[in-house]
């Protein structure tokens, strides 16, 4: 793996890739800086932001990379950006109630801004000024999911104490259905990969989800019995075929798209007995002269028990890229990342790292699961190739974050106030 040279950005949640994987826009206080994603020496785009503190906190590209949003709720306002034409700009302004979240309509022609107290949802057009449509009692924390190809969406709703899925057509913003639910505070919704069913979750307090067809009709209800507290992610695979709920209690319920019944259960456990590859991470010896802890990663004899407790800092559950693999990462075993073979449900590898995962994602185009845990080193790990580490050349350098470029050719790593670029070469990776 090959690094770049650091360069300064002030939040590592707002680093964002453009969709078609030439730019990278990172914001540093109050301005937004595109830089070249092959050579992020290169500046595209220098804006500066009429933000004061906390200066920017929403960065979000327009899925035909032509636009990038920036958002100060703190001000609520919202700008749009256009890289390719840096005379262009676009200020939105909610006179009536604050803006808490702001998102692209897949059209790239339209933004989405959430008000503060779930009031309304206003719909902004970038053609038309003066156009302006509004959806009356959204949920913030649910949020909008999009149908597949754009043309919908939905976005859950609350009226006379009963929660309810608007399906909204993209083109008007006018409504085509609605669907009531059996929730009693629904916390979110996905559409599913092919935009045939809506899936919808309840309160953390009690793991209820609704399953429902485009025509309003239940399909299924799933509330299991011994589930204990409610859903906390809601992951579909890429095909459609799955769509695995993540519990409080750290299990995943794996459900089948054609029988909305479980095909299983994955609990991870901290005692290992079967047959498996378990990766643990172990200091090497420290010269005296050293200024950084280096570390390798040895496979462990089976049976093992695995590490638990410590700070968690981020719980994960995510498809490889064509489906084959699902990891997770738990509060419970915060240092442990776990991977699953999706054709047999049984582990196909567990990390063990000396600190809690701070981040943990996939390559958008292959089978290979970047996680960081706020070292100096960025962990690989390839099925049948086994797990690498590869450390940052630079000092004081805190791995927090992980942003794959949607191409895959490479990834921003994102530390406190500054981030490098990396690619993934053809060489071998290390011992």
């Amino acid at each position: 793996m090959e690094f770049s040279d650091l360069y300064k950005q002030s939040n590592s949640a707002l680093a964002q890739f453009s969709p078609d994987g030439r730019f990278i826009a990172v914001a540093v206080e109050h301005r937004l800086i595109v830089r070249d994603s092959e050579n992020p020496k290169r500046i595209h785009a220098v804006f500066s932001t009429p933000y004061t503190a906390p200066f920017v906190q929403q960065v979000e590209w327009s899925r035909d990379s032509r636009f990038v949003l920036t958002a100060s709720f703190a001000q609520s306002r919202v700008d749009v950006w256009a890289p390719d034409d840096i005379d262009w700009r676009c200020a939105i302004t909610d006179e009536v109630a604050r803006v808490e979240r702001a998102v692209w309509s897949p059209d790239s022609l339209h933004v989405l801004t959430f008000s503060e107290l779930d009031l309304r949802l206003s719909v902004w057009s970038l053609v038309d000024g003066d156009e302006r449509r509004y959806v009356q009692f959204p949920k913030l924390q649910a949020g909008v999911s999009f149908h597949p190809d754009g043309e919908f969406a939905a976005v859950a709703q609350r009226r006379d104490l009963r929660d309810y899925i608007g399906v909204y057509s993209t083109q008007d913003w006018r409504l085509v259905r609605e669907l009531a639910l059996d929730t009693a505070d629904v916390q979110g919704v996905r559409w599913s990969p092919d935009g045939l069913h809506i899936v919808a979750w309840d309160t953390s307090a009690s793991f209820v989800v609704q399953v429902l067809n485009v025509g309003g009709a239940v399909k299924r209800s799933v509330q299991p019995a011994d589930a204990g507290l409610g859903v906390r992610t809601c992951v579909w695979s890429p095909s459609g075929q799955f769509v695995v709920l993540g519990g409080y209690d750290g299990r995943l319920h794996v459900l089948s798209s054609l029988t909305w019944r479980a095909v299983a259960t994955l609990e991870p456990k901290p005692h290992i007995s079967v047959p498996t590859d378990v990766f643990c991470e172990a200091e090497l010896p420290r010269a005296l002269s050293a200024s950084r802890i280096h570390t390798r990663f040895d496979l462990a004899t089976v049976p093992c028990t695995l590490k638990m407790g410590g700070k968690s800092h981020k719980t994960c559950v995510e498809f490889s890229a064509d489906g084959s693999l699902l990891c997770a990462v738990n509060e419970a075993m915060p240092c442990t990342v776990w991977v699953w073979q999706v054709r047999t449900m049984r582990v196909s590898a567990i990390i063990q790292t000396l600190h809690p995962v701070r981040v943990c994602v996939w390559s958008p185009v292959e089978n290979v699961l970047v996680f960081a845990t706020g070292t100096a080193s960025v962990y690989l790990w390839r099925e049948n190739r086994g797990c690498h580490l590869f450390e940052v050349p630079a000092a004081s350098v805190a791995v927090g974050g992980v942003v794959w470029n949607p191409n895959g050719d490479g990834m921003a790593v994102l530390s406190k106030g500054l981030f490098a670029m990396a690619y993934i070469t053809d060489q071998t990776e290390p011992e």
